[in-house]
């Protein structure tokens, strides 16, 4: 598990981890001009830090498993993790951090954060709309959901080969369902969820 940011508690502070079965990451990127191809990649650890009081408070560390990117072809997806794109084998995994969060109205922000994808560290931008926080009545846990988005360049992070089949940018949207943790004090590694 992805190690938690320690800062101090508050009343409204909450610690929330991911929903492995309605958290995911598709992608899109161009195909030699064609058409756009579509994939996943799932979340393979993390949690975040979300004050509905206070956004400026919010932290996220996460894992991404690109050794399970999935474009819905077996052939697709060996050509995406070989050493050529993804090269999986040495960078099995990405992972994304947040610097800062910066509100902009009521249900949208911006992550500021850093991504560490193919062995290159980048600043990356992710957009974020806030949908709702309820009790969900079938887990009877209490969650918080998103939305988000964002762009890579291929190229910021060393990944030049096949200019002419794959486009510069890769489009990302996010979806997040968060289960609250027990308090905003609770210990690293501890992932069990508020009861």
């Amino acid at each position: 598990m992805v190690a938690l940011v320690a800062v101090p508690a508050r009343a409204a502070d909450a610690i929330w981890r991911f929903d492995p079965a309605h958290s995911q990451i598709s992608f899109s990127v161009m195909h030699q001009k064609f058409s756009n191809a579509l994939g996943r990649v799932p979340i393979k650890s993390g949690n975040f830090r979300f004050d509905m009081d206070d956004w400026s408070t919010a932290q996220v560390d996460v894992v991404i498993d690109l050794a399970s990117v999935d474009l819905g072809n077996a052939q697709l997806d060996e050509a995406a993790r070989s050493a050529a794109l993804l090269n999986s084998k040495r960078w099995p995994t990405a992972r994304y951090r947040s610097r800062s969060v910066e509100r902009i109205d009521a249900s949208n922000g911006v992550i500021h954060g850093t991504l560490d994808f193919h062995g290159v560290s980048q600043p990356l931008d992710v957009a974020f709309k806030l949908n709702h926080v309820g009790t969900d009545p079938y887990l009877f846990k209490r969650k918080i959901g998103f939305s988000a988005t964002a762009s890579i360049e291929r190229a910021a992070f060393g990944m030049n080969r096949y200019a002419d089949v794959v486009g510069a940018q890769i489009k990302l949207r996010i979806e997040v369902e968060g289960i609250q943790m027990r308090d905003a004090r609770t210990r690293e590694g501890n992932d069990e969820p508020e009861k």
